[in-house]
């Protein structure tokens, strides 16, 4: 607990010297706020559970340092859970500064990996859910080290690539590593192509290889997109046999007039840990209404429906009430 305290007023001690030595842009914010209820569950402990919940709560400090560097400190809370006695910590989400080249930019610290954002973009509801590469922990959203990225062919392609530790946001504890690639090109005005390639290498020859293909599109007033996902992980199940995961994430959104959105998103997750029937389907679905410009309010439920039969399914109502400030 005194480790704790410590490091959260290191943070602190650090966001105030930068307030003091820079020049602030901004503070901001941002909520995932639910009422959520479970009609059913995998868990039968957890059936007919309901409650308000914070998913996700940031806090954000930018500055400008001069025309070409810049700096983003972020913390956020993390609820511990029941056997935790129920408590929040703050740990620090991210910390690390930018540097402009000619097309390029150069990142070290602790950020986000390149991996998740143009199709958490594109399916525009992370306040929902993550995304399914996420979701499974098939990607690493934060980690420490140093990152490279840029446009050619008169900005149409983005590139990104990335050496960390493959530690999240926690100090490395091995010699180990991981590699993130990222490629997208801007098709057409309204068409977007995505390729992304991890490769982390492991104890013994533990590695994780890691690929995604994406196809994203807007047309008029629908946003939509495809992913292909697959895994690799070496000597990961039993007699040091390799496991192969992999998954199909289909979504979309139409915007129905000024203050109203309907989305929808249907995954397909196959973790072939050789267990028989294994296959997860999940559907999300909800109605997005806008209350004011940085608060809405979205009903949805989420289906998770186990090919296993021994389990039951998953179905969560919730109300969730997304801001910024």
């Amino acid at each position: 607990m005194k480790s704790k305290i410590f490091y959260l007023k290191l943070i602190l001690l650090f966001a105030f010297s930068l307030i003091q030595a820079q020049s602030l842009t901004k503070f901001s914010g941002l909520v995932y706020f639910d009422y959520f209820y479970n009609i059913s569950n995998k868990d039968i402990n957890k059936t007919d559970l309901q409650g308000f919940q914070f998913r996700r709560v940031f806090f954000t400090a930018d500055f400008d340092v001069t025309n070409k560097l810049s700096a983003r400190f972020r913390i956020e809370p993390e609820y511990q859970g029941i056997q935790n006695n129920n408590k929040q910590f703050v740990f620090l989400k991210d910390m690390y500064f930018l540097y402009k080249l000619n097309n390029s930019q150069f990142l070290a610290g602790l950020m986000p990996t390149p991996n998740f954002e143009i199709e958490e973009r594109y399916w525009g509801y992370r306040s929902i859910e993550r995304t399914q590469s996420d979701l499974r922990g098939w990607i690493t959203v934060r980690d420490i080290g140093l990152l490279y990225r840029g446009k050619f062919f008169n900005d149409n392609f983005s590139y990104a690539v990335m050496l960390a530790n493959n530690s999240f946001h926690g100090t490395e504890t091995d010699k180990y590593k991981k590699i993130y690639f990222h490629l997208s090109n801007q098709v057409t005005k309204n068409f977007a192509l995505s390729f992304d390639f991890n490769f982390a290498n492991g104890n013994q020859n533990k590695n994780i290889y890691y690929t995604r293909i994406g196809f994203y599109g807007n047309v008029s007033s629908f946003t939509g997109g495809i992913t292909l996902v697959n895994q690799l992980r070496q000597k990961a199940l039993s007699n040091n046999a390799n496991q192969f995961e992999y998954g199909l994430s289909t979504f979309g959104n139409v915007q129905l007039n000024d203050e109203f959105k309907y989305f929808v998103r249907f995954d397909l997750f196959e973790p072939n840990d050789k267990n028989g029937k294994d296959k997860e389907y999940t559907f999300f679905t909800g109605l997005d209404y806008r209350l004011e410009k940085n608060l809405n309010i979205i009903p949805n439920i989420i289906y998770n429906y186990y090919e296993n039969r021994n389990f039951k399914d998953d179905l969560t109502f919730k109300v969730t009430f997304y801001y910024q400030f």
